[in-house]
């Protein structure tokens, strides 16, 4: 099981707050690419930054990125 760090690309406007680029959260995943697990992503925003990106459509690769740590 890998650990990944996925961060916003860039500056993006969640329900009137606007989130900086670089805002990560880290999960682990078993797939090679942890965005496929929509809902371990969403639930790791909102456990830690308390952002609901699930809502604003921005839980895809146009929106953030990935990287193994």
């Amino acid at each position: 099981m890998a650990t990944f760090e996925i961060k916003t690309k860039h500056c993006i406007n969640v329900k009137g707050e606007y989130i900086d680029g670089g805002l990560a959260v880290q999960i682990s995943s078993m797939f090679a690419n942890p965005l496929d697990e929509k809902e371990k992503v969403y639930n790791a925003f909102m456990r830690v930054h308390g952002v609901d990106l699930k809502t604003e459509g921005y839980l895809n690769t146009g929106y953030l990125e990935y990287r193994a740590i």
